[in-house]
């Protein structure tokens, strides 16, 4: 039985939800981002109202929360991902780490299925985003650069690391369909992914027409609202399903079948199809 992933974060006060990256060839999430918040508030808004010394502190509690609620929620039961934003800017990235190292064993996830999300917004200190990196690097864990707008700290990391993947900057992302500077920029990070062999995911999609655009464009990679919201419990409750012999089921009974069947498929996967 699942428990509420939500109650593993009640001591720190952190909601924990989980929004679904989709590859748009299945309509199926290969990744789940962890969003964490408070009452309203953003994380990063909960982590400048503390001390600096608190800060790791919370950091972990935000790390213990996505694991335990990614388990108890089952997104973890099939191949996809579990992308964990840790926060560069508190220092300390062989204790966070390590307490992510921790906290996997315990909950018996590999770490290999865990992708550490990094911001590359402009307004982080290369010397702190670089060094929690390094020490992804050094563990053989996958990262993510978040945020990414082709800003100089964005570019300068991406000459020293070759992440597993690039989410660009929702900024960038919204209205697309209706700037053409931003389609040229985007163009410009997709040809530059491609060749690094990094995968481009397109972040912050809130209308059909920027997803359509996006595919046009060549990006097969997805996350947003217009997708899919971001929930504590993304993935209907599992079920047994109860079966008749083929032979003794009416046609006006396996049409039912059918339809029910197409009633539990992704939300995710009809939006894209509708948009592209």
């Amino acid at each position: 039985m699942h428990a509420d992933p939500v109650s593993h974060a009640s001591q720190s006060g952190l909601a924990i939800a989980f929004q679904p990256m989709i590859a748009t060839a299945t309509g199926l999430p290969f990744a789940w981002a962890v969003i964490a918040t408070a009452q309203g508030r953003s994380f990063p808004q909960i982590a400048a109202a503390l001390a600096p010394a608190d800060r790791p502190s919370l950091e972990m509690a935000r790390i213990s929360a996505a694991i335990a609620g990614a388990v108890d929620a089952g997104l973890l039961d099939g191949e996809a991902l579990l992308a964990i934003p840790v926060g560069a800017a508190h220092g300390a990235p062989d204790a966070l780490l390590a307490h992510l190292f921790r906290t996997a064993i315990e909950h018996r996830v590999p770490v290999d299925r865990i992708v550490v999300e990094i911001n590359a917004d402009e307004r982080g200190d290369l010397n702190h985003v670089a060094g929690l990196a390094q020490a992804c690097v050094d563990r053989g864990i996958a990262i993510a650069f978040d945020s990414f707008a082709v800003g100089p700290l964005a570019v300068r990391l991406l000459g020293r690391f070759t992440p597993r993947f690039v989410k660009l900057d929702s900024g960038l992302v919204r209205n697309i369909s209706d700037s053409s500077s931003r389609r040229v920029i985007v163009e410009g990070v997709l040809r530059l992914a491609r060749n690094m062999d990094v995968t481009l995911i397109a972040n912050g999609i809130v209308r059909r027409e920027d997803l359509a655009m996006l595919g046009t464009m060549g990006i097969r990679h997805m996350q947003g609202d217009w997708i899919a919201p971001a929930m504590a419990h993304p993935l209907p409750r599992p079920h047994i399903a109860r079966r008749e012999p083929r032979v003794t089921v009416p046609q006006h009974r396996r049409l039912a079948a059918h339809q029910r069947s197409g009633a539990t498929r992704p939300v995710a996967a009809a939006s894209i199809a509708q948009a592209l």
